[in-house]
């Protein structure tokens, strides 16, 4: 709902679903990569007794969840 909302016009619909699909493929692919690399580090150079990943990313939960909380609760109908 919130990537439709997004849309200047009902023109550009289908670019911006397809910016958002193509965004979430990078996400996925790069995802486990980058989580798995900050894993190795953490162990591998022993930050924070090899716990620095959870750290990170129970920041990173922080953040996200900060930044949803900016969504704005109603849509507002675009009539193009």
């Amino acid at each position: 709902l919130f990537v439709t909302a997004c849309a200047p016009a009902k023109n550009v619909l289908g670019a911006i679903h397809g910016l958002g699909q193509t965004t979430m493929a990078i996400a996925r692919a790069v995802g486990p990569a980058l989580a798995t690399s900050l894993f190795a580090l953490s162990k591998q150079h022993n930050i924070m007794n090899g716990n620095a990943v959870y750290v990170i990313f129970i920041m990173l939960a922080g953040l996200l969840r900060w930044l949803v909380s900016q969504v704005p609760d109603n849509l507002q109908e675009k009539d193009e």
